[in-house]
């Protein structure tokens, strides 16, 4: 469980502490300006490794804040903020990468989000990476213009393959600054955004050469929790095992099916390529089920029930398997209303919809499958 810091009011430095003769060497103090909130609170928050969450707050005076406290790391992701986090229409939000030492941050109520720092090497290292793939990111939005006011099919195809191009340019310059810089943890920052993109050979080669500063410091769970997922899903491994109630009531789990092969179909009432790969599932399902073959389907769809139901039926799908993937969510608390305690897609490392694996019939993963290699994989076990 998140345990949670409260600071009253932020402190300029350690010598504004009674009996503090000088600064910590991790005291780190942030100076700030910014227009047009006179007299609001500004909140600073971060999480720390032990997964603490610090939330310290300071009043705006003409134009100015700051901000000083101790690091519990060599380098913080802190988040500025301004007004009511439950209203996305009234906050404003700002990242900021902390360090020991005198820092300065200058911040724009017109872009909030693109704060002025000087004083953090890694705020630095961050801020270049992001320019670099900005000048990306806004080739691809003028060319995603251009795609909605082509009347020409061809060469809206043709547009959709550069847009494709310019995304995967933008991704790899993420890869190569990540592979690039071991001992960053803007590194390790960036990191969490590839997670579902990488594979686990590479993900964990990336993992294993990162500085012992950055995996002990470094907010690294997500990435260490994708790297178990992924483990126990590599081809020969026993599939994980879960349990749930179906869309018909009763309790099934993936255990129940052994003696079959089966195909473990991670889809969503919303994803239209989910629903568009099901009639080829079904005539998998029609050509195979007589020889053993079974399909279990798990749903994103644990916030909408009645889509789910309404989708198995209108769909034709109601001879497999179907359960929810079980995440809980109040979502009055924000992310930090999420439970993933029961969630099958986490149990699987899903990030993508749809996502296909095929088990055998001693209950352990082949692989993921696109539907091609589905259709030769099942072609080789089954016959014709």
């Amino acid at each position: 469980m998140k345990k949670t810091y409260f600071l009253a009011a932020a402190l300029a430095g350690c010598a504004m502490l009674p009996g503090c003769g000088s600064k910590p060497e991790n005291q780190c103090t942030l100076n700030g300006t910014v227009n047009g909130f006179e007299d609001e609170w500004i909140h600073l928050v971060y999480v720390t490794q032990d997964t603490i969450e610090v939330h310290d707050s300071a009043r705006i005076a003409n134009g100015a804040f700051a901000f000083g406290r101790a690091l519990e790391a060599p380098v913080v992701e802190a988040t500025l903020y301004v007004g009511n986090p439950e209203d996305y229409r009234n906050v404003k939000y700002a990242g900021v990468f902390l360090e020991a030492g005198e820092m300065t941050v200058a911040l724009d109520t017109a872009k909030f989000n693109q704060p002025v720092v000087t004083g953090s090497v890694s705020q630095a290292e961050n801020d270049s990476l992001n320019a670099e793939m900005d000048e990306v990111y806004a080739s691809l939005q003028a060319l995603r213009d251009s795609m909605q006011n082509c009347p020409d099919e061809l060469r809206k195809a043709m547009f959709e393959a550069q847009a494709d191009s310019l995304s995967e340019s933008a991704e790899q310059m993420r890869m190569d600054f990540v592979k690039s810089h071991p001992a960053s943890f803007v590194a390790a920052h960036n990191l969490v955004y590839m997670l579902g993109r990488t594979d686990y050979a590479e993900l964990k080669s990336i993992y294993d050469n990162m500085g012992a500063e950055v995996k002990q410091y470094a907010n690294l769970a997500d990435v260490r929790g994708e790297l178990a997922a992924l483990e126990r899903t590599q081809p020969g491994q026993p599939a994980p095992l879960f349990r749930a109630l179906s869309w018909k009531g009763d309790s099934i789990g993936i255990a129940d099916l052994r003696g079959k092969y089966v195909l473990l179909d991670f889809w969503a009432s919303w994803c239209v390529p989910c629903r568009k790969s099901f009639p080829h599932v079904k005539a998998l399902y029609k050509k195979y089920h007589a020889k053993g073959f079974e399909v279990f389907c798990v749903a994103d769809n644990d916030n909408s029930e009645d889509k789910w139901r309404e989708a198995i039926e209108k769909d034709g799908v109601q001879d497999f398997y179907h359960v929810l993937r079980g995440l809980k969510w109040d979502r009055s608390k924000g992310l930090a209303g999420m439970d993933h305690s029961n969630d099958i897609s986490d149990l699987y490392a899903i990030h993508f919809l749809p996502t296909k694996y095929l088990i055998d019939k001693e209950g352990n993963i082949i692989g993921k499958f696109e539907d091609a290699e589905l259709d030769a994989k099942l072609k080789e076990i089954f016959g014709n």
